[in-house]
Parts: C-alpha cells; sequence; structure tokens
C-alpha cells in the first residue's frame, strides 16, 4: 500500500506556529502596534494616524469665565510601504515518508533565518532614518562609550522620557565595551558575571550586527543579480553601534497577509508541495516623536 502523505492535516497548526516564530524571534517586538489601532486598517493596507494640536493654559481672570483656546484634529494617511512574498515547492518525493517534518522544517526555517532578520533591518533602518538625533562616530574604547550612552539618556530625558520607558538596541561590540567599563565585586559564593540585562534602568536587547545597519537594500528576488532575494547593507549604509528610543516614538505593524499551501494532488505545476508566503508590513514612525529616537552610527564598519 502507497504511503499517505498527511502534511495537508498539519497545515492549521503549523502555519499558527509560523506567526508565533515571527512575533517572538524579531528583537523588536516591543514596537508592536497596539491591536485596536489594527482595527482601522483597510484592506489594502492604508491607515489615518490622528495628529492632536492645541494651545496651552492661559490667565484665570476671577469673573470672566474661562478663555477660549483652539485645539485641532489632522488625519495623516499612511500607506505601508513593505510587500514581500516568496513561493516554494517541494518535491513530493523529498516529502515521502516524512512529510510533516520536510516542509514544516523548511517554512520554520525560512522564517527564522529569512523573514524575521529582514523585518527587524528594515525597522532599524527606517528607525536611523527618522531619529530626531542621530551621532556618526566609531566607538573603540569603554569610557568612550559609556559617554555616548550618557549622551543618548540626557537627550532621553530633556524630551520628558523616564530612562526605565526607554529600549537601549545595541550591537555586540557595544555591549562588550560597556561590560569593560562594568566595575563589579564578587561576594562569598557568587560565580563571575559581568553580564546584565538593563543599563541605567533602559531595557537591553542585543541586535545581531547582520541586521543592524543604517540603510538596507532590498533584493526584488527576480532582477539579475538579485534572485536570491532578502536585503543586503545598502551602499551607504553604516553598522550601528546602539539606537536609543521610546517605544512610543514609533509603530511597527505585520500584517500577515497569507500563508497558503497547495498538495501534490492540487499542485498542477508540479508534482509537489506549494508553499506561498506573503508579508504586508511597516514601521511608523511618528512626526513629533522623532525627538525620542537616538541613533548612533558606526562610520567606517
Amino acid at each position: 500500500m502507497a504511503a499517505t502523505n498527511n502534511l495537508a492535516n498539519c497545515i492549521d497548526k503549523f502555519t499558527t506556529r509560523l506567526d508565533k516564530v515571527i512575533a517572538q524571534e524579531t528583537v523588536t517586538g516591543d514596537l508592536n502596534m497596539n491591536q485596536d489601532l489594527l482595527g482601522e486598517m483597510s484592506g489594502n493596507g492604508k491607515i489615518e494616524i490622528a495628529s492632536l494640536d492645541m494651545d496651552g493654559l492661559a490667565t484665570h481672570k476671577r469673573g470672566q469665565g474661562f478663555t477660549k483656546g483652539g485645539i485641532s484634529v489632522t488625519w495623516q494617511p499612511y500607506q505601508l510601504q513593505y510587500e514581500r512574498d516568496r513561493e516554494f515547492n517541494i518535491d513530493v518525493l523529498d516529502d515521502d515518508e516524512r512529510a510533516k517534518i520536510v516542509s514544516a522544517n523548511a517554512m520554520g526555517e525560512f522564517a527564522r533565518t529569512k523573514v524575521v532578520p529582514e523585518v527587524d533591518a528594515i525597522r532599524f533602518a527606517k528607525l536611523t532614518q527618522n531619529a530626531g538625533t542621530t551621532v556618526k562616530k566609531d566607538l573603540s574604547g569603554a569610557d568612550e562609550t559609556v559617554a555616548a550612552v550618557l549622551e543618548a539618556e540626557q537627550c532621553m530625558e530633556d524630551h520628558g522620557v523616564k530612562l526605565s520607558q526607554c529600549l537601549f538596541y545595541h550591537s555586540a561590540a557595544t555591549k562588550k565595551l560597556l561590560r569593560l567599563s562594568n566595575k563589579y565585586q564578587l561576594s562569598a559564593g557568587e560565580s563571575p558575571n559581568s553580564n546584565f540585562g538593563t543599563y541605567d534602568e533602559m531595557k537591553m536587547i542585543g541586535v545581531a550586527g547582520d541586521r543592524f545597519y543604517s540603510a538596507i537594500k532590498l533584493l526584488d528576488g527576480t532582477t539579475s543579480g538579485e534572485e536570491k532575494g532578502g536585503y543586503e547593507k545598502a551602499e551607504d549604509g553604516k553598522a550601528l553601534n546602539f539606537i536609543v528610543m521610546a517605544p512610543e516614538a514609533a509603530a511597527a505593524i505585520s500584517k500577515h497577509e497569507k500563508l497558503r499551501y497547495f498538495s501534490p494532488d492540487v499542485n498542477q505545476d508540479d508534482d509537489a508541495h506549494k508553499w506561498q508566503y506573503r508579508l504586508y508590513h511597516d514601521l511608523i514612525v511618528y512626526l513629533k516623536k522623532k525627538g525620542l529616537i537616538y541613533a548612533h552610527v558606526a562610520v567606517t564598519a
């Protein structure tokens, strides 16, 4: 009796798992937009963002009532910018007895190694390009690095943001230099550990170097030389040392359109399992809150 390929029976479970991979693996997950705002998005990826402008306090004159002020609300339309996809065909013979393993692992790896890094890379590049303050300087010494971070902290506090509310995205090299500057003492029975998850109460988030650039180029997947798809550092792109920001300055939207599967019996193009993946997303940086983003960019890297 021929082996029964029951891959279709696990599709619902697996597509849910893929969504979770995207949400959990991105290091920019703190910027995900509130679900209530997603409800205001139209099917074609358009959204309108409210901007308020109002007068400040006036001197109260007793017996003369209240001083009238003005308040205006303007709506800024925004179109999601990044619409990406990819299709894979896995030959039925490659997925014969182990149908649920080959395809599931392939798409899981695709999400983890291709989708997630690209989503993060796009967001970091956009944060850098829209930062209220951008410093371009190489960091090589521990004291120099501490001073650079303190400047970013001062910027946040000057804008009225508590450091405990800030996100501190950093490269591995930046954290290494901060650890070298850290003076610590061991108590009896303790093991040496200079690792730390916060810096001056800011949440530290380490970012892999291959997705931490000031500018990237998206490869379209079809043009000669770009068939591999994905992204790469742009010609004018530089490595980022760190980004300090308040989460309220930006909102990440991942509108996961489709993850579709066609069994070999349905696939009319080939005797293969067909997977089609599509992702529509963007990062919105609020115009009035760009000052809450501080980017420190390397010069030579």
